[in-house]
């Protein structure tokens, strides 16, 4: 009963530890980048930029507030896996990496 216990438990926490972490793939002008959400740390990574979250109300879904340096956006989930964001008045759409 131990082991199951154990057993069960660890794929709970492997199963959450993973789940806070949003990979994607990113198309702007063309150009594909890829960006990734971490919400334990909250921090979103971008072009080589990580800017800080916070939970944003201003997306229909779901979403956070990307913020660094005067630099802030709403990145903002709908379903199937997209999203988007405005940054420096261009549309930047994404989509969610499955594993």
């Amino acid at each position: 009963m131990k082991r199951f216990l154990i057993g069960a438990f660890a794929a709970l926490v492997s199963s959450s530890a993973s789940a806070d972490t949003y990979n994607y793939i990113c198309k702007e002008n063309g150009q594909t980048s890829q960006l990734k959400v971490d919400d334990t740390k909250n921090i979103l990574q971008w072009k080589d930029e990580t800017y800080r979250l916070r939970a944003t109300e201003d997306c229909a879904k779901y979403g956070w507030r990307a913020e660094k340096d005067g630099i802030a956006f709403d990145f903002c989930t709908a379903t199937q896996g997209y999203a988007d964001f405005q940054y420096r008045s261009k549309t930047v759409q994404c989509n969610l990496q499955r594993k």
